[in-house]
C-alpha cells in the first residue's frame, strides 16, 4: 500500500522576476521524485500519496530547495485527504467519480 493519506501541494516562489514558473516546479519535483512517494504532476498542483510523517518531510525538503534555488518567498499550499475507514490510491478517487451515472 502506497500510504493512507494523498496530499495536494502547490509550491509557489514570490518575486522571481517571472511569470513562468516550470522551473520552479521542476525543482520540487524533482525532490518529490527522489523521494520515492507515489505522485502525479498536474497543471495547478502535484498530487501526493503516503504516510503522514513522509508528506510532511517531502514537502519541507521541496520548500527547502527551491528558497537553495533563490527563491526570496515561497508560498507552500498543502490539502490533505487522511480517509482511515478504508485503504485506497489516488486512482480509486478518480475512478469513484467516472463511474457515477
Amino acid at each position: 500500500m502506497a500510504g493512507r493519506v494523498i496530499a495536494e501541494l502547490t509550491i509557489v516562489p514570490l518575486g522571481t522576476g517571472s511569470t513562468s514558473l516550470s522551473r520552479w516546479v521542476r525543482i520540487a519535483e524533482k525532490v518529490i521524485t527522489e523521494s520515492g512517494l507515489e505522485h502525479t504532476l498536474t497543471p495547478m498542483g502535484t498530487c501526493v500519496q503516503g504516510e503522514l510523517e513522509d508528506i510532511f518531510a517531502v514537502v519541507k525538503r521541496a520548500h527547502e530547495a527551491l528558497a537553495a534555488a533563490g527563491a526570496g518567498r515561497i508560498s507552500t499550499h498543502i490539502k490533505l485527504d487522511d480517509r482511515l475507514d478504508k485503504d485506497r490510491v489516488m486512482q480509486d478517487k478518480i475512478d469513484a467519480v467516472l463511474k457515477q451515472d
